[in-house]
């Protein structure tokens, strides 16, 4: 399950969260008469920026959190109501791509469930540099599979 922080979380919205407040606050300070170089309103500028200083990192973080959810959602969902089976790798390759310094690795695997055929799928997964070495060809790793979807698997290592 993907998990994030909540002291990187916190980090992350205090020091925009201050500066906003800084902003709105050097906006009420602000004489009215007061321009900016090219001659808007100070005042307003100092709202504007406050107001973005604190709005944009609460949305981006939302955006985060829904986002990790979403992924935590399907894998819970998959555990609990997809079936069960053996994923036997059948070739590996890393893809090129790495996502916070961890690489993308392209699997085909033969998928082997309770009462049905075995089947091929290509699955794209991020694996942990320490994992590498043992995720190997003709490796045999529980799987999760969507009843209704036999390519939206869950590897569970």
């Amino acid at each position: 399950m993907w998990k994030v922080s909540k002291g990187l979380s916190l980090a992350v919205i205090a020091v925009p969260l201050v500066v906003g407040i800084g902003m709105i606050a050097a906006g009420f300070m602000a004489s009215p008469e007061a321009l900016t170089d090219d001659g808007y309103s100070l005042k307003n500028f100092y709202y504007m920026a406050g107001v973005s200083s604190i709005v944009f990192p609460i949305i981006g973080l939302a955006g985060v959190l829904m986002y990790y959810k979403r992924i935590n959602d399907r894998e819970e969902h998959l555990i609990q109501n997809g079936i069960q089976g053996i994923a036997e790798i059948l070739s590996r390759q890393q893809t090129g791509v790495y996502i916070n310094e961890l690489p993308q690795v392209k699997f085909l695997l033969l998928i082997t469930l309770p009462g049905r055929e075995p089947y091929q799928v290509v699955h794209k997964d991020v694996v942990s540099m320490l994992d590498l070495g043992s995720i190997n060809v003709g490796a045999r790793l529980p799987v999760f599979v969507d009843p209704n979807n036999e390519k939206n698997i869950f590897l569970n290592p």
